[in-house]
């Protein structure tokens, strides 16, 4: 849901940058619905032992760019999604990731109970929702897939859970995001 209310804003504070605004949404999802996010993502695949490393080397936005025609709103949208996540593990969370160290079982949990807390936040107060793009249905499908294997980790005795950041950092992240000025638009 964060990178439908960062599209949102961005539609906001440029309103004449985007002219297919479905295909923007659309494109702010896109990368999520592959299965091998290495793929999507044109990262890198790095071991993921060295969580700092391996949050650095998994999106690389720039690659995205290579013979991409960024004046298509998909490209636009999908470029969008890849510079968030690019900074969200990069920056906006890097503190957490230092301090949780290579504890893979617990960043899984506490990154999915911050999605979902997150989702009905955004969806509030941003009025966005899966609905809004295309791919309602297979974000949805992707969604209950997740639910259902985290409800078990959440069952686990051994394991809480910690929020990486607050409601507050979560709407400055979309501000500092919906900024941004997209290549082929300056």
């Amino acid at each position: 849901m964060t990178h439908l209310a960062i599209a949102k804003r961005f539609l906001e504070k440029h309103p004449n940058v985007i002219k297919d605004v479905q295909r923007f949404l659309d494109g702010n999802v896109l990368p999520d619905l592959h299965s091998d996010k290495a793929v999507s993502h044109y990262g890198s695949r790095t071991e993921r032992y060295d969580i700092i490393k391996y949050n650095r080397e998994k999106v690389n936005p720039d690659k995205f760019l290579i013979n991409r025609d960024m004046q298509d709103d998909l490209n636009k949208g999908v470029f969008l999604h890849l510079y968030v996540d690019y900074q969200y593990y990069n920056d906006f969370v890097a503190e957490y990731f230092k301090n949780i160290g290579s504890n893979r079982q617990q960043v899984a949990i506490d990154m999915y109970e911050v999605s979902r807390r997150d989702d009905a936040y955004l969806g509030e107060k941003y009025g966005v929702a899966y609905t809004d793009t295309t791919y309602g249905s297979e974000l949805k499908y992707i969604n209950d897939i997740w639910d259902q294997e985290h409800a078990e980790r959440r069952r686990q005795k051994k394991y809480n859970f910690d929020y990486p950041y607050d409601f507050k950092a979560v709407d400055g992240f979309i501000e500092k995001m919906s900024d941004i000025i997209i290549p082929g638009n300056d």
